[in-house]
C-alpha cells in the first residue's frame, strides 16, 4: 500500500532552496518504535524522491545482510521544515523491496509500521459498511475516519541531573499536578509546541503532570496516521528542543517506586463523513440514555476483550509492566466506566456527540503506529464480532477489583499472548507478530540476566 501525496512536490522543493534549505532528513520508524533517518541534499532529490537504505541495520536485523536492499518512499504530504535548524527539513518515509527488474513496482515491506496502520484503517471500509448501510439507509459513504488523540507524558530534567539515580531521588513526589512551571521550563514547553505547529502538526495544551519533573503534552484529534505521525513528530521534538535548552528528555514509564509514571492514554472513536454532509461521530447515537452507540459499545468491547493480546504493543519494554500496578493511576484491570480513573477504559463526554473513549494502559517507548494500529484492530474486531459491553463498573479497581482479569504481568507474558493472537495476526500480518516476538523475547531475555544495583542494594 504506497501512501504517498505528489501534488506540488517538485515546488515544494524549490521553494525549500529559496528559503535556504541544503538537506531533508529522510524519518522511518522501526518496529520498535526507535526514528531512524537518512539525510539527503536537497539537489540530490530527484523525481518521487525514493531513496535506497541498508534495511537489515534499521529495522532491527530482521532482514538477512544479503538481502538488506530496501526503498525509503517518502510521503510529500509530510515534507516540513525542522524549526530549531537553519537548513533542513524532513519527510516521513516508507519501505519497500527493491523491485528484482527495471520498471518493475516495488513491494511493501510487510514490517514498515506506517504501511501496517494504513492497512488496518483501510479495513474499516469492509468492517463498517454493512453496518453503516443499517444506521444510515441510502447514504453515500464519502470518507470513514478513525479518530485518535493521545496524551504523551515524559520527564524533564536538566542536562546534568544524575538520572541513573532518579529511582533514589527524595525530592520526586506525586504533587506537582498542574503547579505552574518555572519561567525558564515554561518557554522551553511553548518552544516545543510551537516548533510542533511549524511542523504542520495540530497543538493542543501542555501542562505539569503528577510526579515531580513530569510534564505532558496532548495532540488534537485527527485521523489515527496523521495521529501516529504526530506522536512520532511529538517526540522527536520534545528530545531536540530539550537539547538544544541544555535539558534532557525521557519517555520512561516508571522511574521510581511509588509515584506515578508516564502514560501515554489514547481517546478514540469512529466517524464517517457522508458526500456533502458533516462529518458524524459513530460512537454518537443520541436515542441511548448516555449516548453511546452500539457501534461504540461493540468497539469498547473489542478493546476489553482483546487488551491482553495488544499489551504488547501498547506497553513494549519491561520497564512498561513497573508503571503498570495498581495506585499509581496506571490501569491493571480490564474494565470500563465512564470517568473512572482506575478501568482501563473511561468514557468521556457522556450524552453528547463527542463521546469517546480513553484507552489508559499504553506507555510513550511504544511504537505509535503498531499500537494504534493494534488498538484499532481490536476495536474493529469487537465490532465485527458484535461483541457486547457490560455494564460500566464504577468500583475503585486499586482496592476493589474481585472477579475482575488483570493486564499482562510482564513482558514475556504479553509477548506470548500477543504471538497466539489470531485476531493480531489476521489484522496486523504475520510478519510483525512473529517479528515483535522475537525481539521482545530477546530483550526480556537479557533484562532478566541483567544485575543492576537495585540487585546489590537489596541482596548483598
Amino acid at each position: 500500500m504506497r501512501i504517498m501525496d505528489s501534488n506540488g512536490f517538485g515546488q515544494k522543493l524549490e521553494q525549500l532552496k529559496k528559503e535556504g534549505i541544503e538537506f531533508v532528513k529522510y524519518h522511518v520508524t522501526d518496529i520498535q518504535g526507535n526514528l531512524r533517518e537518512v539525510t539527503l541534499t536537497i539537489g540530490d532529490i530527484k523525481g518521487s524522491g525514493t531513496t535506497t537504505t541498508d534495511g537489515s541495520s534499521i529495522f532491527g536485523k530482521i532482514i538477512p545482510p544479503t538481502e538488506s536492499d530496501m526503498l525509503l518512499e517518502p510521503d510529500h504530504g509530510t515534507l516540513v521544515k525542522i524549526p530549531w535548524t537553519k537548513d533542513c527539513a524532513r519527510m516521513l518515509c516508507n519501505s519497500y523491496y527493491t523491485p528484482s527488474r527495471e520498471g518493475q513496482e516495488p513491494a511493501s515491506f510487510e514490517g514498515c509500521p506506517r504501511t501496517i496502520l494504513a492497512k488496518v484503517e483501510k479495513s474499516m471500509n469492509e468492517v463498517l459498511g454493512g453496518r453503516i448501510s443499517r444506521v444510515f439507509p441510502g447514504k453515500d459513504v464519502e470518507k470513514l475516519h478513525a479518530h485518535f488523540a493521545p496524551e504523551i507524558e515524559f520527564v524533564l530534567v536538566d542536562k546534568n541531573y544524575d538520572f541513573l539515580n532518579i529511582y533514589r531521588d527524595p525530592d520526586i513526589v506525586n504533587d506537582n499536578y498542574f503547579i505552574p512551571l518555572s519561567l525558564d521550563r515554561d518557554e522551553v514547553l511553548k518552544e516545543m509546541l510551537h516548533a510542533f505547529g511549524d511542523m504542520g502538526m495540530k497543538k493542543e495544551k501542555y501542562h505539569t503532570e503528577v510526579t515531580t519533573y513530569q510534564c505532558e503534552i496532548g495532540v488534537g484529534y485527527a485521523n489515527v496516521l496523521k495521529m501516529a505521525d504526530a506522536t512520532s513528530t511529538l517526540k522527536y521534538v520534545i528530545k531536540e528542543i530539550a537539547k538544544k535548552n541544555n535539558l534532557r528528555a525521557s519517555f520512561i514509564p516508571k522511574f521510581k517506586e511509588g509515584v506515578n509514571g508516564s502514560g501515554m492514554h489514547c481517546h478514540q472513536n469512529l466517524a464517517v463523513t457522508f458526500k456533502g454532509e458533516k462529518e458524524i461521530n459513530l460512537f454518537f447515537d443520541e436515542s441511548k440514555k448516555d449516548g453511546l452507540s452500539d457501534i461504540g459499545r461493540n468497539y469498547i468491547a473489542g478493546l476489553l476483550k482483546f487488551a491482553p493480546e495488544i499489551t504488547a504493543f501498547t506497553n513494549p519494554t519491561t520497564i512498561s509492566y513497573k508503571r503498570l500496578v495498581p495506585g499509581c493511576e496506571a490501569p491493571t484491570y480490564i474494565a470500563w466506566d465512564w470517568l473512572n480513573r482506575t478501568a482501563l477504559c473511561r468514557g468521556h463526554s457522556i450524552g453528547t456527540r463527542k463521546v469517546r473513549v480513553e484507552y489508559r494502559s499504553p506507555d510513550p517507548t511504544c511504537n505509535p503506529y503498531l499500537a494504534f494500529a493494534a488498538m484499532l484492530s481490536a476495536g474493529l474486531e469487537g465490532i465485527a464480532q458484535n461483541i457486547q459491553l457490560p455494564k460500566p463498573d464504577n468500583r475503585d479497581f486499586y482496592h476493589d477489583n474481585e472477579g475482575v482479569k488483570e493486564l499482562p504481568g510482564s513482558l514475556d507474558e504479553a509477548l506470548e499472548l500477543m504471538n497466539g493472537s489470531k485476531m493480531l495476526r489476521n489484522r496486523m500480518g504475520e510478519f510483525v507478530i512473529d517479528t515483535m516476538y522475537k525481539l521482545g523475547k530477546k530483550v526480556a531475555k537479557e533484562d532478566r540476566q541483567r544485575v543492576t544495583s537495585e540487585d546489590i542494594r537489596r541482596n548483598f
